[in-house]
């Protein structure tokens, strides 16, 4: 019996970059929770987005946030991990400044950016982050949790640059979303994550679902028994995975967990058959 469903967010669960999930969707994940079944949200976006998806659930729910650097139980932080030492941290800066295009760290709870760019402030508080503009992050005393720069003609053109392979012998990278490259510890990302949640709960390979389109999403897909990705996305990560998804837009996700749940209400009532909740 699956006790854990994991989703990506953007492309995924919803559309990418959805301000707010559609009620179809808020009613899937609410029968989910009712029915005993974790539901984690995995995704680059930092808790202060994630836990504004979904207001009324909120207090239920498991977000594994900024590509698995923050995991919170509802309100509740499990892990919070730094990016690296500040030595690192003020090198991978140093190369964030240096492109000249917009920037922003997480912090467990918030974001941060020196950009004074409104086009791209827009934008993020626009998916519901909580972006403070500050003359300098370092100055701040508080955890970075990870970094994402903007690439403006897409991250995927430029995974294999010099820079970027050189930075990844430091840090976790991925892109992330239509312009996003994000950075994070070495040792951490959302496959991390999936592993810290199933051993803190004991859920074992066979009992969770995991759903992701992006190759963010690659190190909690291929270990997964149950793993899902995108008709969309690309061949790397549709060789990892067991099955694929139609697009958000044609109810891909929210379909397969609908069935989920009428399964998992079938088997609740062979083995409670007197329940009238279910």
């Amino acid at each position: 019996m699956i006790k854990m469903i994991v989703t990506d967010i953007d492309g995924t669960l919803m559309p990418e970059a959805s301000p707010l999930p559609s009620a179809e969707v808020t009613g899937v994940i609410s029968d989910l929770l009712d029915l005993g079944i974790r539901v984690v949200l995995a995704s680059g976006r930092p808790y202060s987005s994630l836990q504004n998806l979904f207001p009324a659930l909120g207090d239920r729910l498991t977000f594994l946030c900024s590509n698995g650097s923050v995991v919170m139980e509802g309100s509740k932080p499990l892990r919070a991990v730094p990016i690296g030492t500040d030595e690192e941290i003020s090198r991978l800066l140093a190369y964030a400044r240096g492109r000249g295009e917009a920037w922003h760290v997480d912090s467990w709870a918030k974001s941060f950016t020196e950009s004074d760019d409104q086009a791209y402030l827009d934008m993020v508080t626009g998916v519901g982050v909580d972006i403070e503009k500050v003359d300098n992050v370092e100055a701040l005393g508080v955890p970075l949790t990870k970094l994402s720069i903007v690439y403006p003609d897409g991250p995927d053109a430029h995974y294999f640059d010099p820079d970027i392979e050189a930075y990844k012998k430091k840090f976790s990278v991925a892109p992330a979303g239509l312009v996003f490259m994000d950075f994070n510890r070495i040792d951490i990302n959302k496959g991390s994550a999936v592993r810290h949640i199933c051993e803190t709960y004991g859920i074992g390979p066979d009992e969770y679902m995991v759903f992701g389109d992006a190759m963010n999403d690659l190190s909690m897909l291929a270990p997964a028994k149950n793993s899902w990705c995108s008709v969309r996305s690309v061949d790397a990560l549709k060789e990892a995975c067991a099955h694929t998804f139609a697009p958000p837009e044609e109810g891909g996700v929210i379909g397969i967990l609908k069935e989920l749940a009428a399964e998992t209400r079938r088997e609740q009532r062979v083995l409670n058959p007197s329940s009238d909740s279910l």
